[in-house]
């Protein structure tokens, strides 16, 4: 995938330089701010990784915990990935995002995209590496208007990265 085509590049090419601040983090759950240099809260990005097969993605995944934005990464360690974007939901922002993103809105809008990963030297070769949702402040929305796609349903996995955010989605109370 081309860098040029991540969230992080959008932000970058909107804000300048953007810096990633860890909230929570373990092997598997990812919950991070992208800030721009002003300090001011970009994205809130909620992550869960499931597959990490082969030398290449565990060293790359070795680095994103150590702090490394998960697309930059992917595309430094030229690891052969798909974004694959899955929809959106709308979601109340809780009062410290609302502050972060020095907003007064109670509403926003969250991306929910898969990374797959493809690498001939595994198997099987094309797996699924992440599952991710952006959730953006407010004011960005007419920035990504193409990329509103509501959801009605969400999996239980996605759901969940929700819950440990402690995050509230709006009008998706059907699951699959």
């Amino acid at each position: 995938m081309n860098y040029r085509n991540l969230h992080t590049h959008t932000l970058e090419k909107l804000f300048g330089t953007i810096t990633l601040h860890i909230l929570k983090q373990d092997e598997t759950i990812r919950i991070v701010e992208l800030k721009d240099g002003g300090g001011l809260s970009r994205t809130l990005g909620l992550v869960r990784f499931l597959n990490i097969k082969g030398q290449l993605l565990r060293k790359a995944h070795d680095e994103i915990l150590n702090g490394g934005l998960l697309g930059k990464t992917l595309c430094d360690f030229k690891i052969d990935f798909n974004k694959e974007f899955v929809g959106s939901v709308e979601v109340n922002l809780p009062d410290w995002l609302k502050e972060n993103f020095k907003t007064l809105e109670d509403k926003s809008v969250g991306f929910i995209s898969n990374v797959w990963i493809i690498d001939h030297d595994v198997s099987p070769n094309r797996f699924l590496f992440s599952e991710i949702i952006e959730i953006i402040p407010p004011e960005l929305k007419n920035k990504y208007t193409d990329k509103i796609k509501p959801l009605h349903r969400v999996n239980e996995s996605i759901h969940s990265l929700f819950i440990d955010a402690n995050i509230h989605m709006i009008k998706t109370e059907n699951r699959l």
